[in-house]
């Protein structure tokens, strides 16, 4: 009886097989299903049914910002606390944490609400950028971010932005031309259009309408002066550079100044302004690092133009002997040359590359002439020319 009976079973085991297999199939797919969307889930005693509108995924009084979002197509998924890693051969190259994400299948999009990304470079140091949403392709590696961006560097600089998109490819950062971006560190800040930053490189492009401000950071003063005021020795406290574009080497701690060729020759000029100087330049390179190391914080190049205006102070005595008093916003010194360079230490400017300065209406040229911010003192090495008369008009 027993062998009969399995052999009788047997072929019905068979046929039933298929239909056990869809069957346990279904049962798992019901289990995933049930763990994904909480807002699907409803009450067996609630009254209201489901219906499209209700699935989709709206925030109250907020708006879509990520491109390419079908936001009138309820979402294949959507997860609560959502984490997610991006790998390639086995490295991390950026991990996404949101409060929500939504999955579209059809599309290959990733969509999420307040977001936290951070994203690796080489040695596995951290950029830390925060939005309110970001998007992502299945298929692809590249992050983007949307909204209130702040991106935070391993030593602290932070950039905001209304966007911004990664490519761990190349390990690259970019802001596109259309959005604004600001930038702070401990003493170098800027704004720009548009931004490109390459991890490896260590660099930050500023493309178009940059302004570069630096600020210096006060000195440990040990004793007061002789009229008992704290004096700082050096650069003034903040300059701010104009140009085109910026390239920012942040490993040398150096940033480069140019203008854009298209633009007419009587604007093509890097403007840099200080507390009471104003220069202008065809390109230049700043220094931000530490300025007790630093010898010229700053270079001008080209077609160099300095401006000294008046301080508010009693009437001084000019480098070639006349007491005069000037205005506030008169310019009372100004030079011309090849090459400028702003000695921190010293508070001079050395102007190279056939200098001339201008004082009232005297003139001095020579092979270099080192100009005393702090003073109306004017050095002049090999001094091959000396007029008094009218100076000339800037």
């Amino acid at each position: 009886m027993t062998e009969t009976g399995q052999s009788q079973n047997t072929p019905l085991l068979k046929r039933l097989r298929p239909f056990l297999i869809v069957a346990v199939s279904c049962f798992i797919i019901f289990e995933i299903v049930a763990l994904t969307p909480s807002n699907l889930e409803q009450s067996s005693t609630s009254e209201t049914s489901l219906t499209e509108e209700s699935l989709l995924p709206h925030v109250p009084g907020d708006t879509t910002l990520a491109a390419g979002i079908p936001v009138k197509k309820v979402p294949d998924y959507s997860i609560d606390g959502f984490n997610y890693v991006s790998t390639h051969a086995g490295q991390k190259q950026w991990k996404l944490v949101a409060k929500r994400a939504f999955l579209y299948n059809k599309e290959k999009i990733v969509h999420s609400r307040t977001v936290t990304a951070y994203l690796y470079d080489a040695q596995d140091k951290i950029t830390l950028v925060e939005g309110r949403e970001a998007k992502y392709f299945m298929d692809g590696r590249d992050l983007e971010i949307y909204g209130d961006v702040k991106t935070t560097f391993p030593d602290g600089f932070t950039t905001q932005s209304e966007y911004m998109k990664y490519s761990p490819t190349h390990r690259q950062i970019t802001v596109p031309l259309n959005y604004t971006v600001h930038g702070q560190g401990e003493q170098l800040g800027f704004d720009s259009h548009g931004l490109d930053f390459s991890m490896d490189r260590s660099r930050i492009i500023l493309p178009e309408a940059v302004r570069v401000t630096l600020t210096k950071s006060q000195p440990k003063v040990d004793s007061p002066s002789v009229d008992g005021a704290t004096t700082s020795p050096g650069v003034p406290e903040k300059t701010t550079v104009d140009s085109d574009r910026c390239e920012i080497d942040r490993l040398q701690q150096i940033a480069y100044f140019t203008m854009y060729p298209s633009r007419p020759l009587k604007k093509r000029f890097v403007q840099i302004r200080q507390p009471g100087l104003y220069s202008r330049s065809r390109r230049s390179e700043m220094h931000y690092g530490d300025f007790a190391k630093l010898l010229n914080y700053m270079t001008a190049y080209e077609d160099v133009l300095i401006q000294e205006l008046d301080k508010p102070s009693a009437p001084r005595k000019t480098a070639l002997g006349a007491s005069v008093e000037k205005s506030r916003s008169e310019v009372y010194r100004y030079g011309t040359g090849g090459r400028a360079d702003f000695d921190t230490q010293r508070n001079v400017i050395i102007l190279k590359e056939f200098p001339q300065v201008y004082q009232d209406n005297d003139t001095v040229t020579g092979d270099v002439i080192i100009v005393h911010r702090d003073t109306d003192i004017v050095e002049v090495e090999h001094s091959n020319a000396f007029s008094a008369g009218e100076p000339q008009s800037k």
